[in-house]
């Protein structure tokens, strides 16, 4: 299970910062080893070579080339608990279960980068935990939806004014919301594939009016690479988006991008994220 996390950049980043801190540990102990028994610090050289050649840098080969292996290992966990019923419950299962439907149903913005994807697991990991210890799970999940979806109206409309009004010269702003707006709209699908896989039916979501919530999310998907990419960019032309809940829209644009800032794994930032999601009154 834990050999499986290796086909994550930063997994493998983090693994091999630890191994960097235990071959300079290593080093230091050596050292202090050879000097209590007399021979002095002369051959500190031969100790480098012995921690730096022969040991980190076989194992920095052996973890960056481990990525195709931890990959297959997810894909074959992931095979094996599909049918569980435990697989949204089980915090060891859970993180394979999302990871393979991002696989499967979320293609990023080009715009966007593979740490949003991270970004967008973690969250959707969060999000789907904190709803399976609510009283009713599914209309935890739905209210979490249908508020990411009156926050997406929101983004899109903004990066549409951003793309084609007099702030439209701003490229990087724009390529920042985008990428903000790309990794809420892999959220929210991701969130909306896991209700359906979990349920076995669609969540009702009445504020898009009988519209089809993933022709509606791959439309804001493919916006954020108009917007961002494109020199002429066209307005967004999508109906508005209203609902009976009363949302913080605010509040949790505030929240998402204090997470993106925060990098991955960031678990202070994304609980906060969670609870300004869920913690929302509905009439």
């Amino acid at each position: 299970m834990l050999l499986s996390h290796l086909a994550e950049g930063e997994a493998r980043g983090s693994a091999a910062r630890w191994l960097l801190a235990l071959c300079v540990i290593g080093f230091g102990v050596t050292i202090a080893a050879l000097a209590a028994m007399g021979y002095g610090l002369d051959r500190w050289l031969f100790v480098m070579l012995l921690w730096g050649v022969l040991i980190f840098v076989p194992l920095r080969i052996l973890i960056e080339s481990s990525q195709a292996f931890g990959a297959g290992m997810r894909r074959t966990l992931a095979g094996r608990i599909a049918s569980d019923p435990r697989r949204y419950d089980n915090p060891a299962y859970l993180p394979i279960t999302v990871g393979a439907l991002a696989a499967r149903e979320v293609t990023l913005p080009r715009i966007c980068q593979p740490r949003h994807g991270q970004h967008a697991i973690e969250a959707a990991v969060a999000l789907i935990s904190r709803a399976g210890v609510e009283p009713d799970a599914a209309e935890a999940m739905r209210g979490a939806i249908r508020t990411l979806l009156v926050v997406l109206a929101g983004e899109t409309a903004s990066l549409s004014v951003a793309a084609t009004g007099m702030a439209a010269e701003n490229i990087q702003a724009r390529w920042e919301a985008a990428r903000a707006l790309g990794t809420m709209g892999a959220l929210t699908m991701l969130l909306t594939a896991a209700y359906a896989d979990r349920w076995g039916h669609a969540p009702d979501l009445p504020e898009l009016a009988g519209r089809p919530v993933n022709a509606y999310l791959e439309a804001v998907l493919d916006y954020c690479d108009e917007a961002a990419l494109q020199v002429d960019a066209i307005p967004w032309t999508e109906p508005p988006i209203t609902s009976t809940l009363r949302i913080a829209v605010q509040d949790v644009q505030a929240a998402w991008h204090a997470f993106l800032a925060a990098g991955t794994p960031a678990p202070r930032a994304v609980a906060a994220f969670v609870n300004t999601v869920l913690s929302k009154p509905s009439t």
